[in-house]
């Protein structure tokens, strides 16, 4: 797979699982591991935003667990 094709990936990855999830974020466990792995090329890119701690509190409150950003 290219690097665009695989850029591809998982951006729409991210963005079906921001839509699923109602509120536009896509969660670290919803992920599958190589687009958690591969989500920093984009997110350096400025295509992507990773979560602050801010509205991981909030995304955390929403979800009724902790929400963390954790590439594998």
């Amino acid at each position: 797979m290219r690097g665009w094709e695989r850029a591809l990936s998982v951006l729409e990855a991210l963005c079906e699982r921001g839509q699923a999830a109602g509120h536009g974020w896509a969660l670290d466990t919803e992920l599958l591991p190589a687009h958690q792995r591969q989500v920093n090329a984009p997110e350096n890119q400025g295509l992507v935003e990773l979560a602050g701690s801010e509205d991981r509190a909030e995304l955390s409150a929403l979800e009724g667990r902790p929400v963390r950003w954790r590439p594998v």
